[in-house]
Parts: structure tokens; C-alpha cells; sequence
């Protein structure tokens, strides 16, 4: 996965500057070398959302590709908010059908609220997988397991809080599956976890709040991406 990810970026990059030169050099005409570059930059954005099925990444490379070209398509009258609005309701409407909220059936769910009126689910992995969902809301949840192998997170138009410190990791290694998109996403991982984050943001922001000293021997590999949203880890 990471040697085909690397592969396309370095063929993306090479392309890249392709187009720059022949833009310096006058082959497109009167297209600035910026719209070149830009063009570029929105057509791997798409193709990369429509590997993950990014239905945010390939709506909203759509739109800013016809803000980009909306007087040669002769579009002024939809540019810019009537097709950034069209792409944030079919964003909205496509992660409603294709992303329904399912429980898995690995899982016993327990629900209450907390203190501050939050929607708190604490699940219990019976052996090795976790997966949540969360959409348009605020949800707290805190994954115990004996021996945590994998866990997929989603969160999209909200804000989806999880904590690991109960999680006991098994005898492989772990992979934490992150998306993140038009929210907040924050995990709570124990700093002695020895763990290898790589995460693409797409116009979103990420941050790691404190340093782990990974003194646990297994290796914990946290992936995925955050698009339009923020995410964050703490290591306790």
C-alpha cells in the first residue's frame, strides 16, 4: 500500500512539473501556469478520493475545478457558493446512503450520556476488532479490549472522541484506520504505545499533543485521513 501510495505521488510530482515547464513555456496558451498547476493539484485530489471512495474529496475537487474553469464553461452563474453548496449536500447526501451508522456484531454496546450531555457508548471488543461510526453528532466512546488487532473509525459532520487507554494490544501488530471528514476527531492513545502515524489532510489540519516513548515492543500503526476537519492525538 505505502510503495503504490509513494509511486503515484512521485508520478503525480514528475507531472506536475511537466506541466509548469510547458505552462512557462507557452504551450496552453493564454492558461496561467498557476490554473495548470492548480488543475493538476484538484485532478489527484479526485482520483486519490475515488480510490477511498472520498465522497467529499471527489464532490469538492469537482466544484473548485469548476470555480477554476467556470468562464471557459461559460458557469459564472453557479460559481463559487451555488456548486460549493451542491458539493457539501451531495457530500452530506452520499455519506447518509453509502455510510449508514451499523453495528458490528464483534461488539456489545452500552449507552448513557455524560456530564455534559454528550452521547458516551462504551464498546467492548470480544477479541481483536473494533469499528465505529459516527455522523452529524457528538459521541464519546472508550474501546476495552484484551487483545485490540485492528479498529476503523469514521466520523463525518460531527465530533467523535475515543479513548484506548483500557485497550490491552495482542501479540501482532495493530492498524487504527482514521477518517475524518467535516469534524473533529480526537483519540486518547497510551504514550507507551510504539506507534507510526500517517495520516493525509486534505484542506483539513492534524496535530499530536505530547510525545509517545513507545516502550510497548509491538508496533501500532495509525492511517487514514482527515478531510475539511481537524484531527487530533493525545498520547497519555
Amino acid at each position: 500500500m505505502e510503495n503504490k501510495k509513494s509511486t503515484f505521488w512521485g508520478i503525480f510530482l514528475l507531472v506536475a512539473a511537466a506541466f509548469i515547464i510547458a505552462g512557462n513555456l507557452g504551450v496552453f496558451g493564454d492558461i496561467s501556469v498557476w490554473t495548470v498547476g492548480f488543475s493538476v493539484v484538484l485532478a489527484a485530489w479526485f482520483i486519490t478520493s475515488l480510490f477511498k471512495l472520498s465522497f467529499g474529496g471527489m464532490l469538492f475537487s469537482l466544484a473548485f475545478a469548476a470555480i477554476l474553469f467556470d468562464e471557459a464553461l461559460g458557469i459564472e452563474a453557479i460559481t463559487p457558493w451555488p456548486v460549493l453548496g451542491a458539493a457539501l449536500l451531495g457530500t452530506i447526501g452520499l455519506n447518509m446512503i453509502f455510510n449508514k451508522n451499523k453495528r458490528d456484531k464483534f461488539f456489545g454496546v452500552n449507552m448513557a450520556h455524560g456530564m455534559n450531555g454528550q452521547l458516551v457508548d462504551e464498546q467492548f471488543a470480544d477479541d481483536e476488532m473494533f469499528k465505529c461510526e459516527s455522523a452529524f453528532g457528538s459521541s464519546v466512546k472508550y474501546v476495552s479490549s484484551c487483545a485490540l488487532r485492528q479498529a476503523k473509525l469514521e466520523s463525518s459532520f460531527g465530533s467523535l472522541t475515543v479513548y484506548f487507554d483500557e485497550a490491552k494490544l495482542g501479540n501482532d501488530p495493530v492498524n487504527i484506520y482514521v477518517e475524518n471528514s467535516f469534524g473533529k476527531m480526537v483519540l486518547f492513545i497510551p504514550k507507551e504505545w510504539n506507534t507510526d502515524v500517517n495520516v493525509d489532510r486534505a484542506f483539513g489540519s492534524f496535530n499530536e499533543n505530547g510525545r509517545p516513548t513507545r516502550e510497548d515492543s509491538k508496533k501500532v500503526y495509525i492511517q487514514g485521513e482527515t478531510n475539511f476537519g481537524q484531527l487530533e492525538i493525545n498520547y497519555i
